[in-house]
């Protein structure tokens, strides 16, 4: 009975993650670029006021300046969730953490940790949020992706996509304790059990991302005879232009004060 549970939840799941997966490609080919067009921005923008900001400091404080900071550094300014990390960012930690990771026994290949950022990246990206009660969840379940990806913890990433762990990748890489050591193997009726639940979990995990309730959005406007993609394309392009005339106008007064 628990086997067929487990089929029937396994079935489930693979359905489900097919289901995101077309629904995140048709999302990629329309607003793929557009998203990736305001990242840049982003981050250029934030560089170009950072800038400004040490002109206007040097001015005002002049030679000073090092003694007014001494022992009072400038508060960093918050970071912006949708701001994707550098390239590189994780290079140094990848290659580690990967290796560490590197399970007992690998029936299938490991996701490329860059290729599962940049998914869930688009999965979790807060302008893909319809309210704000979907932004804020979006916002945080970002923080957790870009800190795993920072740490190149290729473990968490695949925990936050809902993919399954392989074998020996899920183990502590602390020694066991005494208790642990004498614990009996698993039955095979609990080792169902365990897979059954974590199939579950993964389902609800899965089912609540903002990714599906955009997907149900868009279903619900075409009954109503609109594309929400189209218009989601629009709003991406209207802030795209706002952020080149932000940049533009940053770069207009740091030229300014150049001159």
């Amino acid at each position: 009975m628990l086997r067929l549970e487990l089929q029937s939840a396994k079935a489930e799941q693979a359905t489900l993650e097919k289901q995101i997966g077309n629904f995140e490609a048709q999302v990629d080919a329309l607003l793929g670029s557009l998203l990736d067009q305001l990242t840049g921005l982003n981050i250029e923008t934030q560089s170009l006021d950072e800038q400004l900001r040490h002109i206007r400091e040097q001015r005002l404080f002049g030679p000073e300046l090092m003694n007014y900071l001494d022992g009072a550094p400038l508060p960093s300014r918050p970071v912006n969730l949708d701001d994707l990390p550098p390239a590189g960012l994780a290079s140094k930690n990848t290659r580690g953490a990967t290796a560490d990771a590197q399970p007992v026994f690998q029936p299938s290949p490991l996701p490329e940790i860059k290729t599962l950022y940049r998914r869930l990246a688009r999965r979790y990206h807060p302008d893909l949020a319809r309210n704000d009660s979907d932004r804020t969840q979006a916002n945080e379940q970002m923080k957790e992706v870009n800190q795993a990806y920072q740490a190149g913890n290729l473990k968490a990433l695949m925990k936050l996509a809902g993919m399954d762990i392989p074998f020996g990748m899920d183990m502590q890489a602390t020694r066991p304790s005494a208790s642990q050591l004498t614990k009996q193997p698993l039955t095979e009726l609990e080792k169902v059990e365990r897979e059954l639940q974590e199939a579950r979990q993964n389902i609800r995990r899965l089912s609540n991302l903002p990714i599906v309730k955009l997907s149900l959005d868009v279903k619900l406007a075409r009954h109503q005879g609109r594309d929400l993609l189209m218009e989601m394309a629009a709003e991406l392009q209207y802030k795209v232009r706002r952020k080149i005339a932000e940049r533009d106008f940053l770069k207009a007064q740091i030229n300014a004060y150049k001159d």
